[in-house]
């Protein structure tokens, strides 16, 4: 629930809304719903910590004496980062393509086991908070281990195996090192094996 409440912002448009995606402003807003509407705990609720709560007190008090939102530093730039992420990944989904062959399939599961890789070390909670649920560390493993499912042990090892795990790696590289297009490319394959 809370995810879905940030994938959303994209589609805000007002005049604060920067070429870059939405204002701080809007972004601040968005984070403050998604605590608020996230502190009684209801089926798909996530849990709020102790910083969001407090954090969240403290805007209420800024909205009571007329001020604006205030972000916690390297918020809107983490959320902004996501939002890249979420619609790369929404034009991956365009594509019509899936995977058919065991060496696409074992792609598949490799790159899901990076991604999964690139969520657990991520830069901070905001971002993978921020990310569409199919892009969550819990889905990248249930994704991997449908697509290892489905080759079965053949092609675990030998050439299928070891070409599927290069270009995953190859893919992964590209993205880490912020190769022009790399982002793209990963979220598209992501999106392909989805």
């Amino acid at each position: 629930m809370a995810v879905a409440a940030f994938a959303q912002v994209p589609a805000l448009a007002s005049p604060a809304q920067t070429d870059s995606g939405p204002s701080d402003e809007q972004i601040c807003e968005v984070r403050y719903t998604n605590i608020r509407m996230n502190i009684f705990p209801v089926p798909g609720s996530r849990t709020v910590s102790e910083e969001e709560l407090a954090w969240a007190k403290q805007q209420t008090e800024r909205k009571e004496r007329g001020e604006s939102c205030l972000l916690p530093d390297g918020f809107a730039a983490q959320f902004r980062d996501a939002m890249r992420h979420n619609a790369a990944f929404e034009a991956g989904t365009r594509t019509a393509v899936s995977p058919r062959t065991t060496g696409e399939q074992l792609v598949c599961a490799a790159v899901w086991n990076r991604w999964n890789y690139a969520v657990d070390s991520a830069a901070g909670a905001d971002f993978v908070q921020a990310l569409r649920p199919e892009l969550s560390a819990a889905n990248a493993d249930r994704r991997e281990a449908f697509w290892r499912a489905q080759d079965g042990e053949a092609g675990q090892a030998g050439d299928e195996g070891t070409a599927a795990e290069e270009q995953a790696d190859d893919l992964y590289a590209a993205y880490a090192q912020n190769e022009k297009g790399g982002l793209e490319r990963l979220m598209e394959r992501l999106a392909i094996c989805e």
